[in-house]
């Protein structure tokens, strides 16, 4: 353990004096630039495989079939055994999929069966995957610096959701999709030697052996009973119904409302992310680790606002800008919300919470993206995502009002 630095930059890093975690943050960083990478070759192979829209959404949905009914027996299992063995052998088990779905491609064996069962597999390994994840990061930083270290973790999400797309087009363009397929696989090692290297002296391991650990719906009651962790998971999940989906827009905003191609669609993903980023980078310093409830309802009305005001832009700089402010919102709402829940919740029940937390999340999102292409599809993209917008505000603004608590939290 180190001791912590002075200044701004000390605070808002100060969870990487925890050496287990800096080992954990450069190992994600690295696997997640590389499942960028893969999702993008993935779109486009099924794209040059079939020439079909409706089987990219196919393969998509496909990845999200075993979320519910693996959520609760994979919050279950990061509640009863040691989070750091199942985080390996899911992320292992991640790597042979990528190695053979490249292999596939090498071959030229793949065929769309082969994408749809790999992606329903790698669905099956995520939901299993997720939840212990999500419940590992306060075992190596402590409860004092979960906050920061989420808001961290968030940082590195959105970082490689910059660079990845972006690696990812320059292999597909050099060396085809099996390329990308194998680096994505090769990244997975960063993780696997960085859980391989950690001390584990000094991970603050939860009552994994909890008696109740075995009960599945421990998690369910709780916040059936609960109003504050309940208040965080509703307004989480309706946001991801109503607000998170916007992104499948924006291709249809890029080329016939902003007038550009394939570059400029680029740029305007590239702007949310990096507006991400930098609302991680303010969620992990202490201002907002501080005030985590009020910061969660403040961005649950900021983010669906600037999505409305997104909505009627036609001007290509301001979109970027817009999107810029979106991305740092959408981080202002999620990251603290996910370090509030974590705190709230007792050790022996966080896995089970925090699977029920991630599958609504995640499944909402999926309904949510089928909803606003659906209603774009009938009125038009401007039309759907307003509409949506206003939706997510009157939620931001419900929740502010039934649960009150939740603004004075943290």
């Amino acid at each position: 353990m180190h001791t912590p630095g002075n200044g701004a930059t000390a605070s808002t890093f100060r969870a990487m004096r925890h050496r287990n975690f800096r080992l954990w943050f450069f190992g994600q960083l690295t696997s997640l630039v590389g499942t960028w990478m893969q999702t993008i070759a993935q779109n486009w192979l099924v794209y040059q495989l079939t020439g079909s829209a409706r089987d990219l959404g196919l393969v998509n949905f496909v990845g999200a079939i075993p979320l519910v009914p693996l959520t609760l027996y994979a919050g279950a299992i990061a509640d009863r055994f040691e989070k750091r063995r199942v985080i390996f052998w899911c992320q292992a088990a991640m790597m042979v999929l990528a190695f053979l779905l490249a292999a596939l491609c090498w071959t030229g064996a793949v065929r769309l069966w082969h994408v749809l069962l790999l992606a329903f597999l790698l669905g099956a390994v995520q939901a299993l995957d997720t939840p212990a994840r999500q419940a590992f990061v306060v075992e190596l930083v402590g409860k004092e610096d979960l906050s920061n270290a989420i808001a961290l973790n968030s940082g590195v999400f959105h970082g490689a959701r910059v660079l990845g797309p972006a690696a990812a087009g320059i292999l597909v363009a050099t060396s085809g999709v099996a390329g990308a397929f194998f680096v994505n696989g090769v990244s997975f090692l960063a993780v696997l030697f960085g859980l391989f290297l950690m001390d584990v002296a000094f991970i603050r391991r939860t009552d994994g052996g909890h008696a109740s650990a075995k009960d599945l719906l421990g998690g369910v009651r709780y916040l059936r009973k609960e109003r504050l962790p309940r208040a965080v998971v509703v307004l989480i999940s309706l946001s991801a119904l109503l607000a998170m989906p916007y992104h499948v827009l924006i291709p249809i905003y890029a080329k016939e409302i902003l007038g550009r191609g394939a570059e400029g669609y680029g740029v305007l993903m590239s702007a949310a992310g990096i507006g991400a980023v930098l609302g991680s980078l303010y969620s992990a310093s202490s201002r907002v680790g501080l005030r985590k409830g009020a910061a969660v309802t403040t961005g649950s009305l900021v983010f669906p606002f600037l999505l409305l005001a997104f909505a009627f832009c036609t001007n290509y700089s301001a979109a970027i800008l817009l999107l810029i402010a979106v991305g740092f919102a959408f981080v202002l709402q999620n990251a603290p919300a996910n370090s509030l829940l974590q705190e709230l919740v007792p050790d022996h029940l966080r896995g089970r919470v925090m699977a029920i937390y991630v599958s609504l999340f995640l499944g909402m999102l999926r309904v949510g993206s089928l909803l606003l292409g659906g209603l774009a599809e009938i009125t038009s993209a401007p039309t759907a995502l307003a509409a949506l917008s206003v939706a997510g505000l009157l939620v931001g603004l419900g929740v502010r009002f039934r649960y009150p608590e939740l603004r004075r939290a943290g």
